[in-house]
C-alpha cells in the first residue's frame, strides 16, 4: 500500500507540474491557445531531445542524400548590387523550377573569410523556406589572408621567386594587425600565387575547426571543404614546411586531419553534414601527391565530391577493361577525354564506390583482381580488401569550356552536362554538383520540376 501511495503520488505530481505548465504556457499565449495542442508541441519537443547523436545524423542524411547543386561566389551571395542580385535570384529560380535543390556558397576562399553574418543569416532564412540545402564551401590549405597573424603555419622558401598574382582584387581579406611588422620570411607560393598553410600544422587545424563552427552556428546543413591537400603546383620540393616532417605519409597526414574535422564537428552539432572536395584522379586511385587517398577519408566524411571534370584529365584517362560489367579497355588522350564525359564521369565513380564498398582497394591494379573481387561468387575471397566506408559520392562535373568543345565538335552546352549527370545518377546516384565560376549554369540541361 506504502508503495502505491508513493507511485501515487510521483505519478500525480508529474502529472500536474505538466498540466500546469501547459496552463501557464497557454495563458501566457492567450485564451485562444489550445492546452492539448501544446501537451502535444511538448511531448513532441521532449522526444526529439531523446534522439541519440547517431539519430540525429541519420536524419540529416535523409534529408541529404540527393542533392543537385549549384556553385555559387560569395560576390554573388553576399552583394547587394544589382548585377549579383540577378545572377543570385536566378539560381534561386532554378532551384524552384528544376531539379535543382541545393547550392553550394562560398564563404572561405583561397584569399581569406569572405561573407558578411547578417547577409548569410539573411539569405539562409530564404532556402529554408524554400526548402533549398545551404551547403558552404571552405577552402581549407590555400589561404593568403593570415600570413602576418599566423605566420608559423605556412609554407616558406630560402629564395623569393616569381610567381603569379593571387588576391590583388580581395586583399582587403588579409588580415594585418596595424604595428604589423615586415616579415621576415620568404613565403612559398604555388604557381598562381596562392600561399598554403601546412596541413600538419596544428594551429591552422584548429583555425578551420573554429571557422567551421561558426558557419554551423549561422545556419548551414553542410560543410564542404575544398583544397583540403597538400600543394599540387609549383616547385614544391622547395617549400619549407613548418611542421610536416616529410617522413610521415601525405595521406596519413590528412587521414588525421579529417578525423580531427570530424570528430570536433561530430561532438558540436551531430547532424552536421560534412563533405570534401578531391581531385578526379584520386576516384581511380591514383597517387597524386597530394595527401588526397582514398583509404584516408574513412568514414570521416557524409560525401566526397570527386571534380570529375573531363577537361582537366591532362594526362588523359585510362582504365583496364572491367569483363563483369562488359566495358572496355580506356586509354584516352586530354582530347579524347573531353569527348567522352559519360566515360569520365562513369567509369570514375563505379571504381570509387567499389572501393568505398570493400571491393577492392587502390593496390589491386591491375584490374584482373578487381574483376575477381567484384564476382559474387568468389567477393568472399576479397574480404582484406579496401576499407569499407559509408562515404558517399556527389562528384562535382563541369558547366564550362562550352565554345571550346563546340568548336571541337566534341559534346557540348546541354548535351554535355547531361551525359555528365546522367553517368553520374547511373553510377551512384547521391546526387551531383555543377560548377561554373561565372554563375552562368545550362538551364536546358536541367529537367523540371
Amino acid at each position: 500500500m506504502l508503495t502505491f501511495l508513493k507511485g501515487f503520488g510521483v505519478a500525480f505530481l508529474a502529472g500536474g507540474l505538466l498540466l500546469g505548465g501547459v496552463l501557464f504556457y497557454s495563458k501566457f499565449l492567450g485564451e485562444d491557445a489550445d492546452p492539448a495542442a501544446k501537451m502535444a508541441d511538448i511531448f513532441q519537443a521532449a522526444t526529439e531531445r531523446k534522439k541519440t547523436p547517431e539519430e540525429l545524423h541519420n536524419d540529416a542524411l535523409k534529408k541529404s542524400k540527393n542533392i543537385k547543386g549549384l556553385y555559387m561566389t560569395a560576390d554573388v551571395a553576399w552583394d547587394k548590387g544589382g548585377g549579383a542580385t540577378r545572377l543570385r535570384n536566378n539560381l534561386v529560380r532554378l532551384a524552384e523550377e528544376t531539379e535543382i535543390n541545393g547550392l553550394v556558397i562560398d564563404v572561405k576562399e583561397a584569399c581569406g573569410e569572405d561573407y558578411d553574418a547578417g547577409r548569410v543569416k539573411e539569405f539562409l532564412k530564404e532556402l529554408r523556406e524554400k526548402d533549398i540545402w545551404a551547403i558552404a564551401r571552405i577552402v581549407v590549405m590555400s589561404d593568403a589572408s593570415r600570413i602576418y597573424i599566423n605566420p608559423e603555419w605556412y609554407l616558406t622558401r630560402k629564395n623569393k621567386i616569381s610567381t603569379g598574382i593571387s588576391c590583388y582584387n580581395k586583399r582587403h581579406l588579409q588580415l594585418k594587425p596595424a604595428d604589423a611588422k615586415k616579415l621576415l620570411a620568404v613565403f612559398w607560393q604555388d604557381k598562381a600565387g596562392r600561399y598554403w598553410v601546412d596541413p600538419a600544422s596544428p594551429g591552422g587545424r584548429e583555425y578551420i575547426l573554429e571557422f567551421s563552427k561558426k558557419m554551423i552556428d549561422l545556419g548551414f546543413d553542410e560543410l564542404q571543404y575544398d583544397y583540403i591537400r597538400f600543394p599540387s603546383d609549383g616547385d614544391v620540393k622547395n617549400a619549407i614546411f613548418p611542421v610536416w616532417d616529410r617522413k610521415t605519409p601525405m595521406c596519413a597526414v590528412m587521414r588525421d586531419y579529417f578525423r580531427f574535422l570530424s570528430t570536433g564537428l561530430r561532438e558540436y552539432k551531430p547532424d552536421i553534414i560534412l563533405s570534401a572536395d578531391f581531385f578526379g584522379y584520386a576516384s581511380i586511385g591514383l597517387d597524386t601527391g597530394i595527401g588526397q587517398c582514398l583509404e584516408a577519408l574513412e568514414d570521416n566524411f557524409d560525401y566526397v565530391s570527386f571534380m570529375v571534370y573531363p577537361s582537366h584529365y591532362y594526362s588523359g584517362f585510362k582504365m583496364p577493361a572491367d569483363p563483369y560489367r562488359k566495358l572496355p579497355v580506356l586509354n584516352y588522350t586530354v582530347a579524347q577525354s573531353r569527348a567522352n564525359p559519360q566515360d569520365i564521369v562513369g567509369r570514375s565513380m563505379q571504381f570509387a564506390r567499389d572501393f568505398f564498398d570493400g571491393k577492392i582497394s587502390t593496390s589491386t591494379y591491375p584490374f584482373s583482381y578487381i574483376v575477381a573481387c567484384l564476382t559474387p561468387s568468389v567477393a568472399q575471397n576479397c574480404a582484406t580488401l579496401g576499407v569499407e566506408t559509408k562515404t558517399r559520392l556527389r562528384p562535382w562535373l563541369e558547366d564550362f569550356f562550352h565554345e571550346e568543345d563546340c568548336v571541337a565538335q566534341r559534346p557540348c552546352n546541354a548535351a554535355k552536362v547531361r551525359l555528365q549527370i546522367d553517368a553520374a545518377e547511373n553510377s551512384d546516384n547521391h546526387g551531383w554538383m555543377l560548377w561554373n565560376a561565372a554563375n552562368v549554369y545550362t538551364e536546358s540541361a536541367l529537367k523540371k520540376e
